[in-house]
């Protein structure tokens, strides 16, 4: 699974940063719809993949990875396209929207950008409407940005 979502942005745009923060990272299982979802600070991306994903490197910007897969009847997946909107809540209360779109890949992938403000811990809200359904599906989890 972890291999699965560090290959979503290019093979390589997460490749072992989001892998190190496995807390923030996992599958979530709605019906016959599978969500992988994973967060960090742009700051651990390669150069190279952040300038070729157009993402700004920084401390203060957070990123999220999301794919939507369908499973079939023999519990084959593909990967879906969806409409993907959400904002992400520190401790204290303060909401940041997430600026999300998709990542033109082998796969059908997206990230989301936000602004952050370390130590601290975010909450994400995503609502996901995969394409061809009228299924609304409410992902929610927790990530620990710390100081670098």
């Amino acid at each position: 699974m972890k291999t699965l979502i560090c290959s979503l942005l290019g093979l390589s745009l997460m490749a072992c940063a989001a892998c190190a923060f496995a807390d923030s990272s996992g599958t979530q299982t709605f019906g016959r719809y599978l969500v992988h979802y994973s967060a960090l600070s742009t700051q651990l991306l390669n150069e190279q993949m952040a300038k070729q994903y157009s993402i700004e490197r920084s401390p203060k910007r957070g990123l999220i990875n999301l794919s939507v897969q369908k499973v079939a009847a023999d519990e084959t997946t593909s990967a879906v396209a969806a409409t993907i909107s959400g904002e992400a809540t520190n401790l204290t209360g303060q909401k940041t929207p997430i600026t999300i779109r998709e990542i033109p890949d082998l796969y059908v992938s997206y990230i989301g950008l936000f602004d952050v403000v370390a130590p601290d811990t975010y909450t994400f809200a995503l609502t996901i409407k995969p394409e061809g359904s009228d299924q609304i599906l409410s992902l929610r989890f927790n990530k620990n940005f710390v100081a670098e």
